[in-house]
């Protein structure tokens, strides 16, 4: 039970990252998909960020796994369970910073 505790977030992440690039969102919208001020500029900037940010999620969620799963090794419960949140919290902000920064590459300035 604890090392399903550990695997899920980031097992969770991969799903959503599968889901995402399975079933990219077609149409800009407020629910689903990665929404920034420059992916909703336009179709072609939202169906980019969707199609990039699902490989990061699922690269997202294939690192946290592994965390939870080396955590549930060699720290003791609470502790590893507080270092896996401090892990992935920042592999979202920095996942939100190199999405918009693929698009600003690739489609110019803001």
């Amino acid at each position: 039970m604890m090392l399903f505790l550990h695997l899920l977030p980031g097992l969770l992440v991969l799903l959503i990252g599968l889901l995402i690039k399975t079933r990219p969102p077609k149409q800009i919208n407020w629910f689903y998909g990665f929404r920034t001020h420059y992916s909703m500029r336009n179709l072609e900037n939202w169906h980019e960020a969707n199609r990039y940010y699902a490989k990061v999620l699922i690269g997202i969620g294939f690192v946290s796994a592994l965390a939870g799963w080396l955590l549930f090794l060699f720290l003791i419960f609470p502790v590893s369970i507080l270092v896996l949140v401090g892990l992935m919290l920042p592999l979202f902000m920095v996942s939100i910073v190199i999405t918009n920064e693929h698009l600003k590459r690739k489609y110019g300035k803001w």
